[in-house]
């Protein structure tokens, strides 16, 4: 089965897996922002910076409250995060092993 048909197959995992590449993104983001902060000395960017930092928090919580509330992410469920990425490592398993 070629990747392309397994993908396919795949439907609501999609979802999920842009879902994670956004919240990554995100989280990044807010890193960035904020070492940037720390670095700058100039009150202009460091009022520019703080008002891109909290869009950036504002973004990651958005995304993470449609990951909880469509149950991609168990935030405050470690158990139930582990069972979760349990069960995407074995399908990635499958994934490749059928290759």
């Amino acid at each position: 089965m070629e990747i392309e048909e397994q993908l396919e197959k795949a439907g609501e995992n999609r979802d999920e897996l842009i879902a994670t590449e956004m919240l990554v993104t995100a989280k990044a983001a807010v890193r960035t922002y904020a070492v940037a902060l720390t670095e700058t000395a100039t009150p202009e960017v460091r009022t520019v910076l703080k008002r891109q930092l909290t869009q950036a928090i504002n973004q990651h919580a958005r995304i993470a409250d449609y990951m909880m509330d469509n149950g991609m992410y168990h935030a405050h469920n470690v158990k139930d995060q582990l069972k979760h990425d349990k069960k995407k490592v074995k399908t990635v398993k499958k994934l490749v092993k059928d290759k």
